[in-house]
Formats: structure tokens, C-alpha cells, sequence
């Protein structure tokens, strides 16, 4: 099987948080006979006489990361400017795709594949689209947009441009006036109780609705970033559930499906707790990592448990708000609903001229983000119209990988519940508490972990 792409990695790596990307690179570095230790949050690699300082930094789109006291600098996404930077002050420059060249080509490749595993949890080698379950493929089409300043509707409008290939040929950016235009129809139920497929698409006469919601003309999803600014605003002080589950294949011989799900309970900003599970079948067995994150007021701790061990980590709250988890509905938005030419916007539920909740639905037009060879797609949103989301739907197929002589099914569940929440402290917190409370501590197994 190939490895994963340049795009892929570096959009993967960018995903981590940043404590998890540096002990990413100094498994790196130890892979290939360095002593390493992380000193202040910079790897420190030694062997004999040699001693080095590694940065690890995402510089963003704008900025240049600290390069004083550094030997090298490992950034999140390659810029020349940061490259011209570190050039000037004799730092050694590692862009994404270097870094990765050193993962597949200076380790022994079954080394590499535990080091990516354990600390991207994701294969190292694919066949399919392995689904990510957090913002790495918005990462990689917004690194791709030039430097707007801080006029995020603009990069918007250029993201769909490149997406839908020519402006003419695809739904507008604002507005609802155009010949191209899926019709509005009215359907008179609820959520629940209507069934798959493009609900109204059958009537021929389009009906007006004002307002529909942010991000949301009659073309369907228009700007995924409005939209999920909308989603988490209207989230935000309201207590809450969300449930998420990806089933894809998982490339094996077997035929079974890799199987991803979550579940986030959140009280409020500072008090939440998320479970999220990964069952990858092997040849003979099943391997089941679970990662766990509590929030209790100050400090966010996590729990990752593998099948050889167990990592404790510890981050400051200001950085992880309950809300990070609200804010994937976008990447969610641009690759499930972006580009689809033949969107449908029905009314969900109506009171008499009001329309509150909005059903886009997408029914055999995949959109411009995913592969070309994806077939039988279907998919649903569900959205209040000031742009809360409490649905999302998605079901395609893939070219046959197991050789069974059947495509791969590929299915996206997410779903918000609003209802009184308590989040307990978890069983677990003490320890995680005690590996994280000194500079060096340890996992179940007595390996090193990050302090956050």
C-alpha cells in the first residue's frame, strides 16, 4: 500500500495539538538513535558529542516562531518566509514534507508506522480515503488560499471558486436569485419522522424564504464559515450532547470497517467530557484505542489508552473550550456539503409563514471535496435558522478495496441533543493528575508523556 501523502501528513501534523506534534517529532528523532527529551517544550536530541534544540510550531499563515536557542526548527506548514527566517539566523529548516521523507525514509518503515499510529492515530500506508475525524482536511484546502488579512469572507469566496472549478457553473455566493438554482419546497414534517432522499425535490414550484440561515442560501451550503460561527454562538451557553460515529473501510483483507465515535457532554465552556473510540480491524483481531478528555473547571486532562499502554496529558483550559468541539461542524460543512451542484433547501418545520428549521439535503452529487471516484452519495443537514445545527448525514461508496466484488461503504452520523447535563470527574482523573503534576512524567507502562 502507498504511504500517506505529503498533503495528508502535513495536514494530519498540523491537526495535532501542539504538545502532541513535539512529542511526535522526538519519537522521530529517537527512531533515528537520539537521546531525546522535552525540555520546556522544545526536544532536546543528543548522540555522543552532538546536542541539538528542535522547535516544533505551527508559524500559522502570518507569523514566524521563535527560532532563538534553536538548532531546528520543524514547522507545522511550510512558508518561505519562515524558511527565509531560519536560513538568516542559521536555524535548520524542517517543512512538513522533509519531515515526513525522514518518517518513511530514515526509520525502519514498521517503526515508522507504530510512531504515526500512536501518535497521529492514523495508518502510515492506505488504500482508500481513510476519513479524518477533526479539521485536518479543512487544514489542507485553506493552506492552499493566498493571505487575505483577516477577511475571511473573501477566502471564502476564493475557497469556492477553486472548489467548484468555475464561478458560472456553480451555486452563488450570496443571494438567491439565478437560473441554476435548486427549487425551495415546503415539506410539512418534522425532522424525525421524514425519510432519506432530497425531500421536495419533486415539486416544481419554489417557495419564498426569507432569512433561511447564515451561510445557507437556496443553493444550498454557500459559506461553511458563517455557518459554523452561527452553530457555535447559538451553542455555546446551552448544555449539551453530541454524538458523532464514522464508519469507513479500513483497507484490510478482512472486509470489516474501521469504526470511529464519539461522545461529548458539555455542562458549560469549562466543564465538559468527551469519549472518542477507534475499532481498526487487523488480520486476525481488532485493535480499540479510546481517548478521553475532562474538563473540570481549570485544567483539561486526556486519557489515551492503547492496547500496550496508557498516556496522560494535561492542557490549559483557554486553549481547549468546550466550544473547539463545536467548531468541527466546519470542516464537516466544506466536506460533505461544499461544491454539491444539486443541493435541495427544504422548510422542516413550518409555522404559517415562519420557517425555524431547514433541511439541505444532496442526493447522488458528491461534493467538490471528495474523491472523483465516489458513487451513491447522499446527504442531510439539518439547521435552525439562525444556523444551529442539530443534524448531519452523510453515505457514499468507495471502489471495492477488499476484492469481494462490492464497493466500500462509507457512513458520517452527527447529532446534537440540548438537555440538562452533569459531568462528573472520571475515574481516572487522579492518575492523569499525578502523571502530569512533574516536568517528566510517566505513563501506566513507565514510558514519558507531555505535560501539556
Amino acid at each position: 500500500m502507498p504511504p500517506v501523502s505529503v498533503d495528508a501528513f502535513a495536514s494530519e501534523f498540523r491537526g495535532l495539538p501542539a504538545s502532541e506534534r513535539t512529542e511526535f517529532v522526538s519519537a522521530v528523532w529517537a527512531a533515528r538513535g537520539w537521546e531525546t527529551t522535552v525540555e520546556a517544550g522544545v526536544v532536546v536530541a543528543e548522540r555522543g558529542d552532538d546536542r541539538r534544540r528542535i522547535r516544533v510550531a505551527d508559524p500559522g499563515r502570518f507569523g514566524t516562531p521563535d527560532l532563538d536557542g534553536v538548532d531546528t526548527i520543524v514547522a507545522a506548514r511550510d512558508r518561505e518566509a519562515v524558511q527565509a527566517a531560519a536560513v538568516e539566523a542559521g536555524v535548520a529548516y524542517v517543512p512538513p514534507a522533509d519531515l515526513r521523507d525522514l518518517l518513511l525514509y530514515g526509520i525502519e518503515r514498521e517503526t515508522a508506522a507504530e510512531i504515526y499510529a500512536e501518535g497521529v492515530d492514523r495508518p502510515l500506508e492506505r488504500t482508500v480515503t481513510d476519513e479524518a475525524d477533526e479539521a485536518g482536511l479543512l487544514d489542507t484546502v485553506l493552506a492552499a488560499i493566498p493571505a487575505l488579512g483577516e477577511n475571511r469572507r473573501a477566502i471564502v469566496a476564493i475557497l469556492l471558486v477553486v472548489l467548484v472549478g468555475v464561478v458560472a457553473a456553480g451555486p452563488p455566493l450570496t443571494g438567491g436569485d439565478g437560473p441554476t438554482q435548486s427549487p425551495i419546497t415546503v415539506a410539512n414534517g418534522t425532522p424525525e419522522g421524514a425519510d432519506g432522499g432530497a425531500i421536495g425535490a419533486e415539486s416544481p414550484t419554489p417557495t419564498a424564504m426569507p432569512g433561511l440561515s447564515p451561510g445557507v442560501t437556496r443553493a444550498g451550503v454557500v459559506d461553511p464559515t458563517a455557518l459554523a460561527e452561527a452553530h457555535v454562538d447559538g451553542v455555546r451557553n446551552r448544555s449539551r450532547v453530541v454524538a458523532w460515529e464514522l464508519t469507513s473501510p479500513s483497507g484490510s483483507s478482512t472486509g470489516a470497517n474501521t469504526v470511529r465515535n464519539a461522545t461529548a457532554r458539555i455542562a458549560n465552556a469549562s466543564h465538559y467530557a468527551r469519549r472518542r473510540a477507534v475499532v481498526r480491524p487487523e488480520d486476525n483481531w481488532s485493535t480499540r484505542v479510546t481517548d478521553e478528555t475532562y474538563a473540570g473547571g481549570s485544567d483539561v486532562f486526556r486519557r489515551i489508552s492503547f492496547p500496550n499502554e496508557t498516556r496522560y496529558a494535561r492542557y490549559d483550559l483557554a486553549e481547549y473550550p468546550a466550544t473547539t468541539i463545536d467548531a468541527n461542524v466546519e470542516t464537516y460543512l466544506y466536506r460533505y456539503f461544499v461544491g454539491a451542484d444539486e443541493a435541495v433547501v427544504t422548510c422542516a418545520i413550518e409555522y404559517d409563514t415562519d420557517c425555524p428549521t431547514y433541511r439541505v439535503e444532496i442526493d447522488g452529487d458528491a461534493p467538490a471535496l471528495l474523491e472523483s471516484e465516489v458513487e451513491e452519495y447522499e446527504a442531510l443537514l439539518i439547521v435552525s435558522n439562525r444556523g444551529v445545527i442539530t443534524t448531519i448525514r452523510a453515505s457514499y461508496t468507495l471502489p471495492d478495496s477488499d476484492d469481494d466484488g462490492e464497493r466500500e461503504q462509507v457512513r458520517f452520523a452527527l447529532d446534537y441533543q440540548f438537555e440538562a447535563v452533569d459531568v462528573t470527574p472520571p475515574d481516572w482523573l487522579s492518575a492523569a493528575r499525578n502523571a502530569t503534576a512533574t516536568e517528566t512524567p510517566t505513563t501506566e507502562d513507565g514510558t514519558a508523556t507531555e505535560t501539556g
